[in-house]
Order: structure tokens, then sequence, then C-alpha cells
């Protein structure tokens, strides 16, 4: 175990937690989003919430977003 798998928990535990993107490739001190991803190593448990939160909010979402296009119409 090297001093990179601290920096990609450390990366990890950030992203899953919620926080900016931008804060995290700050916080480690990459010059693009693109690297700070390669330290990304978000668990499977993290994505499959990730999913059920989406499939859960995409209908009222689209559906407020309707109602308020119908609205400005």
């Amino acid at each position: 175990m090297g001093f990179h798998s601290f920096r990609r928990s450390y990366v990890t535990h950030l992203i899953e937690d919620g926080w900016d993107p931008r804060f995290v490739q700050e916080q480690v001190g990459h010059e693009h989003a693109s690297t700070t991803s390669l330290y990304t190593c978000v668990s499977s448990d993290f994505r499959t919430r990730t999913r059920t939160l989406r499939r859960h909010l995409d209908a009222p979402i689209a559906a407020a977003l309707e109602t308020q296009t119908g609205r400005q119409a």
C-alpha cells in the first residue's frame, strides 16, 4: 500500500460524500478534472444508491419542469 492508495481513498470518499468535484480536484492539486477522475474508484454500493435515487427523482423533476414550462408559455 503506497501513498497513492490514500489519495485514491481520499478522492473516492469525498466524491461519495457529495463534495463538489471542483473542490476535490483542487484538494488534490490536479489541473484537469480528467486527472482527478483517474483517482476516483466509486464503489458499486454508491453506484447502486445513485441509480436508485436517480430513478426515484427523475419523474418528479420532469413533472416539475413540465409544470414550470407550461406556466411560462
